[in-house]
């Protein structure tokens, strides 16, 4: 079976930037320029070289076990970097690749009776298969989960099905992920050539397969050894309370299931605590469920870490789910 593509029911836009990432694969173009996701911050053009984005394919296609006789399907976007090494995984590794336009539920409209090898999806768009269209997960071998935001529910929920489920630990300067960890093992490990550090309780990334030397990143980690290490949570995204350092995406993982519209754990400045936890959301619950969730986090992760208050807020995401946390925070300040 050769690199082949086909698409259903997709926008002519999406169309049109998968031809463009074949064709400028196809040219032979030593330098690529893409875009982070603005997760962190605001979107920033990264340029690759094809050395590093042909070693990222390669090592991927290994571990997942992909090869001329596979078949992918691809619900992301073009646009991103996790969409583009599906298409340059494929293209290295000669085989097909089914294109599917991104949307919550990419797998709604796909064949019952059709058997893939691999997809790549957001932890926004597994929630809602889980959600609607369960049983056609089991047409999968593998599933790849890019990005952070698994909640201990959605978590639970992957466990019992049928693929092999694993989540990526990664970002555009890495060419997509360097780590790997299944499903209710909190322990990310390397990828072939990669090594861990730690510097100031954050990760920095060695990555001899991509010519990385000493990368310094922004997210907290227990490390393990070189090969291994727990993720806490983003530095820039720490809640300084009454000199107690509290990490929000481990505590909206425990309250993820009580709470059903968008929301982040946030801090605000505070005249004695320097920072006070509140809990920002698009509709406020009633006070009853608004104090189970303190008691929850109280007993969890300390009284510092109970949100004082409710705040409404529009949550700004990115155009992939994830949410721009930095810019939700900084326009409700404002």
């Amino acid at each position: 079976m050769a690199f082949e593509v086909t698409y259903t029911d997709c926008s002519a836009e999406t169309y049109k930037e998968i031809r463009a990432v074949i064709a400028l694969w196809n040219d032979k173009s030593l330098e690529y320029t893409v875009k982070t996701s603005g997760s962190t911050g605001m979107p920033k053009s990264i340029r690759l070289t094809r050395a590093q984005l042909e070693a990222s394919a390669t090592r991927s296609n290994s571990v997942f076990g992909l090869n001329e006789n596979s078949r992918v399907l691809m619900p992301l976007s073009p646009m991103t970097i996790g969409g583009k090494m599906m298409l340059i995984r494929a293209l290295i590794g000669n085989y097909s690749i089914d294109v599917v336009e991104p949307r919550a539920n990419p797998l709604e409209e796909i064949d019952p009776k059709s058997r893939y090898s691999f997809i790549s999806l957001v932890p926004y768009q597994i929630k809602c298969i889980l959600e609607e269209t369960p049983e056609k997960l089991n047409q999968f071998d593998h599933v790849l989960l890019g990005g952070m935001g698994l909640s201990a529910q959605l978590e639970k929920a992957l466990s019992t099905v049928k693929p092999t489920v694993y989540i990526g630990f990664g970002m555009t300067e890495t060419v997509s992920h360097i780590a790997l960890r299944k499903m209710n093992d909190p322990v990310y490990g390397a990828l072939e050539g990669v090594k861990f550090e730690i510097s100031k309780d954050c990760l920095v990334i060695t990555d001899s397969k991509l010519g990385i030397e000493h990368m310094q990143t922004n997210d907290l980690v227990e490390l393990i050894d070189s090969a291994h290490f727990k993720w806490l949570g983003r530095a820039d995204f720490v809640i300084n309370s009454g000199g107690i350092k509290i990490h929000p995406e481990n505590i909206e993982q425990v309250i993820d299931e009580l709470i059903e519209v968008p929301f982040i754990i946030g801090g605000i400045p505070h005249e004695t605590l320097g920072e006070a936890c509140v809990l920002i959301l698009e509709k406020a619950l009633s006070e009853e469920k608004f104090m189970q969730v303190q008691s929850i986090i109280r007993e969890k992760f300390g009284k510092y870490a109970a949100p004082k208050q409710q705040v409404i807020s529009t949550i700004l995401k990115t155009e992939n789910g994830k949410i721009r946390r930095k810019e939700t925070l900084n326009s409700l300040l404002k």
